[in-house]
């Protein structure tokens, strides 16, 4: 497989069509069948069926964001280029939205499955290429910033989307902070073992355990008795904390939002501390409500962390959005390892 740094750059996407055909060179980019795609992402701890594949690159729709992640996953780009995909998607999804993007229809996003895609006789055909044998996985290496030169476009849409789900008390100041209710704040944690719960769904911060150790170890809410690895809090300067983890075969590790994203949506993950800056640092916002409990805000954006439309599924990505007063999914408590605690539920 040709160096990561040569996989093609989606930022040159003017529309979905366009946005296709950069995913079909990414797969020319990566030399793996179907077949091999769906192996690599079932080793990822994913689902990517090879007719999805052939369906996703046969239509000139876009496709949906996990998909996208998925694939693009599997076609052996890192996290910081990955970012970079999904943020031009959201883009492209969102000038889709605006007047001026129904110019074109094939900037429209479509609603989910279902979309026409090429005849199983091409996508057999496909799959009759002779595989060249892939290279390595990518290593947890330490991530450089993407840059984003779309993030103000992907933020106004975030914001709007979010806006849509919040319950009408916004107490946010000029600044975009979101203030604390008026009751008495809840102590700041001790530094030590925890497991980080989710109070809307007692859920806990958990990776997936993965096949191949190598792969992007994600940040997903899971049932807290399977948390993997341990996780702990450990304070820093200026009030910020680090969510550190201990993997049994990687050693220590922080959690923080990759490749340094400044988007909403941004995924969080867990990779070599001290490798993307303050995007794996954190400060604790004592709140009461919708619960008690402290939000996460990323030091690099000041937004939250949490579950998108505050859902309760298990193994959902833990991202950052904007922070709002009674939105679900943004707070969490911390339940001592040495407690024996495994996820109160409310």
């Amino acid at each position: 497989m040709a160096d990561a740094d040569r996989a093609p750059d989606p930022r040159r996407a003017r529309n979905a069509r366009e946005f296709i055909a950069e995913l079909q060179t990414l797969k020319d980019w990566s030399r793996l069948t179907y077949r091999e795609l769906a192996a690599r992402a079932d080793a990822l701890g994913e689902v990517l069926p090879r007719s999805t594949v052939a369906n996703m690159l046969g239509r000139a729709t876009l496709p949906r964001e996990e998909l996208v992640a998925v694939f693009v996953r599997a076609c052996g780009v890192g996290p910081a280029e990955l970012t970079v995909w999904l943020a031009v998607r959201k883009d492209l999804a969102t000038r889709a939205t605006e007047p001026d993007g129904a110019l074109d229809p094939a900037t429209a996003t479509p609603s989910e499955e279902g979309e026409p895609g090429p005849s199983s006789s091409s996508a057999e055909a496909a799959e009759a290429d002779p595989p060249a044998e892939p290279g390595p996985r990518r290593s947890r290496l330490p991530m450089l910033g993407a840059a984003l030169g779309l993030t103000v476009v992907v933020a106004a849409a975030a914001v709007l989307a979010w806006r849509t789900h919040d319950d009408g008390d916004d107490r946010s100041d000029a600044s975009g902070s979101v203030a604390a209710s008026s009751g008495s704040p809840a102590p700041e944690p001790e530094p030590g073992k925890y497991r980080i719960r989710a109070v809307h769904s007692s859920l806990c911060l958990s990776e997936r355990p993965a096949v191949d150790k190598k792969s992007i170890a994600w940040v997903y809410q899971a049932p807290c008795a399977e948390v993997f690895p341990a996780f702990s809090l450990e304070r820093l300067d200026d009030g910020l904390w680090r969510i550190a983890t201990l993997h049994p075969s990687e050693g220590p590790g922080c959690s923080g939002i990759m490749g340094q994203s400044k988007a909403e949506g941004a995924w969080l993950g867990d990779d070599y501390c001290e490798s993307r800056g303050a995007a794996e640092e954190f400060r604790l916002e004592a709140v009461d409500r919708p619960a008690e409990g402290f939000r996460l805000r990323p030091a690099h954006t000041d937004l939250c962390l949490g579950l998108p439309d505050g859902t309760t599924r298990r193994w959902a990505h833990v991202v950052q959005l904007p922070c709002r007063s009674g939105a679900p999914g943004q707070v969490f408590r911390f339940d001592p390892v040495d407690s024996g605690a495994k996820g109160r539920t409310e």
